[in-house]
């Protein structure tokens, strides 16, 4: 289901990442250095092999090591977050999650969220889309309905469909720009080894398990070392150590 234009989509995917990357004091933007490096280089890859020039890619790495998250918006505007290197290790691992982020945009997972909101009656979020972000005080309502939230039974299931869309989309999406999917594999199973068994039921959940995503991962990899192998192979560097 999709209820808005691709340029509505692309306004407030810029807006949104003004307000959560620069707006937002709280936030703190590594703009340079041995940890950014590795960020543009693996992000510029991807972008390229996405050949999506109508986007205008952005990657900002957020400093806040003790967060191991990402995320995307429409439009290409990726966040990264420096609590995800020690999981991800090297920028093969990073690739695979950022290309699973940028499939969220491509694949319009954001539209497909918003329209689902709406069709089930959350007023408030119907409201924040149709002023978009001009109005303050319905920010967290459209922030939320562009990548997190929702109700159980309707919201979190078709978002675990949206994850394991990216999961595997974003796996050959690495390998076509020359990173090793093998990776993928490693990536989730120290993603799983750090939650120490510490995540809600499946049902309350919007991304699947992370050893279902292994699972998953190993029926895609055929597909995906076939897209490897005709690639341009990227040198895999090792992250730098965040403090």
């Amino acid at each position: 289901m999709i209820a808005y234009s691709e340029e509505y989509m692309l306004e407030l995917g810029e807006q949104a990442y003004l307000e959560m990357t620069v707006t937002d004091k709280k936030v703190k933007i590594l703009k340079s250095g041995a940890l950014v490096d590795p960020l543009l280089r693996v992000g510029h890859a991807l972008a390229a092999a996405a050949d999506k020039p109508e986007y205008k890619w952005e990657f900002k790495l957020i400093d806040a090591p003790k967060t191991a998250n990402a995320w995307a918006l429409p439009g290409g505007k990726i966040a990264f977050y420096t609590g995800l290197y020690p999981i991800v290790e090297d920028e093969a691992g990073m690739a695979i999650v950022m290309g699973h982020e940028i499939m969220h945009a491509l694949l319009r997972h954001s539209n497909e969220r918003m329209t689902q909101k709406v069709a089930v009656g959350v007023a408030t979020t119907a409201a924040a889309i149709g002023v978009g972000l001009s109005n303050a005080k319905h920010k967290v309502a459209i922030i939320g309905a562009l990548g997190v939230g929702g109700a159980v039974g309707i919201i979190l299931p078709f978002s675990r469909k949206h994850e394991s869309e990216a999961d595997e989309y974003g796996l050959y999406l690495a390998a076509r720009a020359g990173y090793d999917p093998e990776a993928g594999i490693r990536v989730w199973q120290r993603m799983a080894d750090a939650s120490k068994g510490e995540r809600p039921p499946i049902l309350l959940s919007t991304h699947p398990d992370p050893l279902d995503r292994m699972e998953a991962m190993r029926r895609y990899m055929p597909k995906a070392k076939a897209l490897y192998e005709a690639s341009k192979k990227q040198p895999n560097r090792r992250l730098p150590s965040v403090r």
